[in-house]
């Protein structure tokens, strides 16, 4: 009997351990205070719990899960380490700071071509932007990357069968693009 509660004690503490490593409470926590994100400079990004619910219609879903970073710590720059990000490039493609570039990634303003540019603080189109790269990039290549897919959308519990399609799609494995060095070259994206 003592065999058998030995291994039930062991049990619940690697369930414990485990649902507390996936846990997002420190994100939604932190991400809920009005007054923290206006002060760390990101008003932008108050999100609750509640909203993630809505909007990702992922209900089981952690936010580590598709942004990976730390979702237990309360220190911001190990909370946001290993996250993925939008990539902001230049006119030549260069990595520009997203900081104070990109607000916000909705729509705005009338001209509804231009409603995803980032704007200026006045609503003019930012033109030092060339343009802007969802997460789901290689931050050297610029191309898709599966590894950060299967990291993501293709964990088992999520989408692993779409990602698995897609990268062995001709878009997916698009292999010259993704091995470009230079925007111009030959099987680059602007050739």
């Amino acid at each position: 009997m003592a065999i058998l509660i030995g291994q039930l004690v062991v049990v619940l503490v690697v369930l414990s351990l485990y649902s507390g490593y996936r846990s997002s409470e420190r994100c939604v926590s932190c991400h809920a205070d009005k007054e923290r994100m206006a002060k760390l400079g990101y008003p932008q990004f108050v999100m609750t719990r509640e909203q993630v619910q809505e909007e990702s219609r992922h209900p089981n879903t952690e936010c580590r899960d598709c942004h990976l970073g730390n979702g237990l710590s309360d220190d911001v720059d190990r909370a946001h380490r290993g996250m993925l990000r939008v990539i902001v490039l230049d006119g030549q493609f260069n990595v520009m700071p997203k900081r104070g570039v990109v607000r916000q990634l909705l729509p705005s303003g009338p001209d509804r071509q231009r409603a995803m540019l980032p704007k200026l603080p006045d609503g003019s189109i930012n033109y030092e932007v060339g343009t802007i790269l969802y997460h789901d990039r290689d931050r050297r290549s610029y191309g898709y990357d599966p590894r950060i897919a299967e990291k993501t959308c293709g964990k088992a519990a999520c989408h692993p069968e779409e990602v698995k399609q897609f990268s062995t799609s001709v878009m997916g494995s698009n292999f010259r693009q993704r091995s470009m060095r230079h925007w111009l070259d030959d099987h680059g994206p602007n050739n």
